[in-house]
């Protein structure tokens, strides 16, 4: 029988392999089906959208017609009418019959398959998308009309929408009357963004949607995990299992990632070593280089220079001795660490600043920098 690595991490696990997060998924779950609209906010890569799917499967479980719309990087009105009926084609069964018919007697270029809405604007590009996607967010409205069905929405990055003009406030015009239609859920990752969305008087989404922040790994949920899938393929992480927890710090993806790797130079019917991950985590570092490149060169000067402050001094952040050290003014050092939090870049790890992503502080400490062909700016 092929030997297949058990730890996945270039995308969301399917709901059955998350990690914990039972006490999460039942309160989400719980909010669900009361009726109570809520915000998650995380970082990218720290497993939202595996959480928001086991919730999903359970409200279906319910009788619940359960959306996912991923609005990623949306840049126009039709590209969220776009996303929001793809959502709706990963329906199935009676639910998605009904919605089918729905849209055929609306007949405006709606259609579960066969081209869709992308099709209709290819056909006619001056198709008023705004008027589409009014009449598309009442789908919920029209099911419980239909036959009582309720639903529960997630919009996933859904402060990636403030790129598009007015499309939060057209979708709060809608979404705001289905109390008893509809459950929504606002995913994001942007703390910033979220605060914009959600708690600016000028523009407020939905502002009775209960918040709940996502939070590191539980270190015993997470070294269990990763020993009960290291047993089952004839292998033990040994001694290499703590300095992994360790770097990882209960980051969602990190931690299956660098899992990954460690199995990956594990023999069957071995015990790895701190020498295996040393080999686990160089490899890691070098084949996550250009990412880390590429999240360096997105950030300003003076984040970059906050970041290196954090990453290799040991000095107060905001001491003289740092601000030389890395050429910032002291007085810019609070700009740009507020920018970094609401990128979540940073996140607040009790009374101090942790980088969010154990790779790219190891990245900017030296290791794989030299891969890029970035030049050393670590302070001396």
């Amino acid at each position: 029988m092929r030997d297949l690595n058990p730890f996945q991490f270039s995308g969301p696990l399917a709901p059955e392999d998350m990690i914990d997060r039972d006490p999460e998924a039942d309160d989400l779950l719980t909010l669900a089906l009361g009726g109570h609209s809520f915000r998650l906010l995380g970082p990218r890569r720290y497993g939202k959208t595996t959480l928001l799917r086991r919730v999903l499967d359970a409200a279906e479980r319910e009788g619940m017609a359960t959306i996912l719309v991923d609005l990623q990087d949306v840049l126009s009105i039709a590209e969220v009418v776009v996303r929001i009926e793809r959502a709706y084609d990963r329906l199935k069964g009676p639910v998605r019959k009904r919605v089918e018919a729905l849209l055929r007697t609306w007949d405006i270029g709606l259609s579960l398959g066969g081209g869709g809405f992308t099709a209709t604007l290819a056909r006619n590009p001056s198709v008023d998308s705004e008027a589409v996607l009014l009449r598309l967010l009442e789908l919920p409205r029209e099911l419980l009309d239909r036959d009582g069905t309720t639903s529960l929405i997630v919009f996933d990055e859904i402060q990636d929408v403030l790129v598009v003009p007015g499309a939060d406030g057209k979708i709060r015009s809608v979404i705001q009357h289905h109390q008893q239609a509809a459950t929504y859920a606002f995913v994001g990752s942007a703390p910033g963004a979220m605060r914009q969305l959600f708690q600016d008087p000028q523009r407020p989404l939905l502002d009775q949607a209960v918040p709940r922040d996502l939070a590191p790994l539980p270190t015993a949920q997470t070294a269990e995990y990763i020993e009960r899938r290291f047993a089952r393929s004839g292998r033990d992480p040994g001694s290499a299992l703590t300095p992994l927890l360790d770097f990882a710090r209960g980051h969602p993806q990190r931690s299956m990632m660098l899992a990954h790797y460690l199995w990956q130079r594990t023999p069957r019917d071995a015990r790895a070593d701190e020498r295996t991950w040393l080999s686990a985590l160089d490899r890691a570092a070098g084949d996550s280089a250009p990412l880390m490149h590429a999240i360096w060169r997105a950030l300003s000067v003076n984040e970059r220079r906050v970041m290196l402050a954090l990453a290799v001094l040991g000095t107060p952040l905001h001491s003289e001795q740092t601000a030389a050290a890395v050429g910032i003014k002291r007085s810019s050092i609070g700009a740009a660490v507020e920018s970094l939090l609401a990128k979540a870049d940073l996140i607040r790890a009790g009374e101090r600043l942790q980088i969010t992503d154990p790779m790219f502080e190891d990245w900017l400490a030296g290791r794989g920098r030299s891969d890029t062909g970035e030049p050393d700016e670590r302070p001396s």
